[in-house]
């Protein structure tokens, strides 16, 4: 697990070093999907192989209220479930 701290600068060689070997990439933010840490780490990884990647984050839409910041996060798919759920898809995709 990669702990990214800041977006720019993205530490590259890291991205690159711990993508190296593994059988899927799952990016999970606080933020829109878009222009986000998926995004900056696809980019990263362009031009060296890299393994299927997947990004959890919040879809691009119209933000809402919630009752509290959980419900929120379990709105928006930001949950520990949805981050395994995507792992396991991307793995299962892999032994296609």
């Amino acid at each position: 697990m990669l702990d990214v701290g800041t977006l720019k600068p993205l530490d590259r060689d890291a991205v690159i070093r711990y993508a190296s070997g593994v059988d899927a990439i799952v990016t999970a933010e606080e933020h829109t999907i878009i222009g986000g840490l998926g995004s900056a780490v696809v980019e990263a990884l362009r031009g060296v192989a890299h393994a299927p990647v997947e990004f959890v984050g919040v879809p691009d839409s119209f933000g809402i209220s919630a009752a509290n910041y959980n419900d929120l996060l379990a709105h928006f798919g930001l949950t520990s479930e949805a981050i395994a759920k995507a792992v396991k898809t991307l793995l299962r995709g892999k032994k296609k």
